[in-house]
């Protein structure tokens, strides 16, 4: 492309960034109302969300099966099994924060 073409593409599209307002003008817009609430239900599960962190480590391969085969024939995730193993050690862990995440269907 050459320069006056790109320079005609250009002054055609608008700005990316905005432009300032003047200070009366912006006095003058006021902010929407707020929205409703959210739900008490909606809050706990946002703030379970927020207090979670994600926990990785590194281990090796033949621990990790040995890990994924026991979670396995105990029925639990490789989440609950860990959570379940750290309550073991004496930090406090809610049955709450042990179960399982995941939707189930009823089938």
């Amino acid at each position: 492309m050459t320069s006056k073409k790109l320079g005609a593409l250009l002054r055609s599209v608008p700005p990316a960034t905005a432009r300032a307002e003047t200070p009366s003008s912006a006095s003058s817009v006021e902010a929407p109302a707020p929205t409703a609430e959210p739900s008490a239900q909606r809050q706990a599960v946002q703030r379970r969300v927020e207090l979670e962190v994600p926990l990785q480590v590194l281990i090796p391969k033949h621990i990790h099966k040995q890990v994924a085969v026991k979670a396995a024939q105990e029925g639990l995730t490789l989440r609950a099994l860990v959570l379940t193993a750290i309550r073991s050690l004496g930090i406090p862990v809610t049955d709450e924060e042990i179960r399982d995440k995941r939707g189930r269907r009823n089938s």
